[in-house]
């Protein structure tokens, strides 16, 4: 068993660093995403402001076809003026004159406010082009530098991917199914060490018996608190003299 211990401390050093390898990648690539994901939005605002602006040119140009039906009805009223036979039919054309008038000056304030609405909407654009065109390139120059780390982080995580398969090819089933069940409800750890009568994962005291045991290094043992497979820590000690 204290084989199957030794190579679990293996295997968790293996993933330990494989865990911190595949978040900093992700991180990157978080970080990425996000970016890119602002850029939408901006293109998206962009796409929307492009059109309220063609939909506001588009008015502008009715504006103008109204305004000039009006201007030409006046003509043709201010014609007919001059033809009238009656005071009365003189009145009701004058009439006609004066609310042509007014719709025409209505009109052309209309046509004003949207030639307004034009400017301030082509002004808003530009600096929303500049803002996209900005950050377009802070993204090219984005993934540009992080290009080399992803490639770098995915030849590491190959390697400690293998690394991780050969390790676990070498225990046995059931202990392979207890390290992945406890280290997918720990904080990637599965197999800490016993000292001094304590469980180094959570530091609590473990009963006496159980301490020999686990000194004796041929059984599985677990801590009773915090369920981590547990090895004595002396079978860890390195040729330096150091824990590993």
């Amino acid at each position: 068993m204290r084989e199957q211990l030794a190579l679990l401390r293996e295997l968790q050093n293996i993933d330990l660093e494989l865990d911190q390898l595949s978040g900093q990648k992700n991180e990157l690539q978080a970080k990425l995403d996000e970016s890119k994901e602002a850029l939408n939005k901006l293109v998206g605002e962009l796409d929307k402001q492009r059109a309220e602006l063609e939909d506001i040119r588009k008015m502008k140009s009715q504006k103008q076809v109204e305004l000039q039906e009006i201007h030409d009805n006046l003509k043709e009223r201010k014609k007919r003026l001059l033809n009238v036979g009656s005071t009365k039919e003189y009145n009701a054309v004058e009439k006609e004159i004066d609310a042509l008038q007014k719709s025409a000056e209505s009109a052309e304030e209309e046509k004003l406010k949207l030639g307004e609405a034009i400017e301030s909407n082509e002004e808003a654009i530009k600096k929303q082009e500049e803002m996209t065109n900005e950050l377009r390139e802070s993204i090219a120059k984005e993934e540009a530098d992080a290009e080399s780390s992803l490639v770098a982080f995915d030849k590491k995580i190959n390697k400690h991917e293998k690394r991780t398969n050969e390790a676990r090819s070498e225990v046995s089933k059931r202990v392979l199914y207890k390290y992945d069940f406890i280290r997918s409800r720990r904080p990637g750890i599965a197999i800490t060490a016993a000292r001094d009568g304590h469980c180094t994962g959570c530091f609590m005291s473990l009963p006496p018996q159980l301490f020999i045991q686990i000194q004796r290094g041929e059984t599985l043992e677990s801590c009773p608190s915090c369920q981590r497979i547990l090895y004595f820590w002396e079978d860890a000690i390195d040729e330096n003299g150091e824990n590993a």
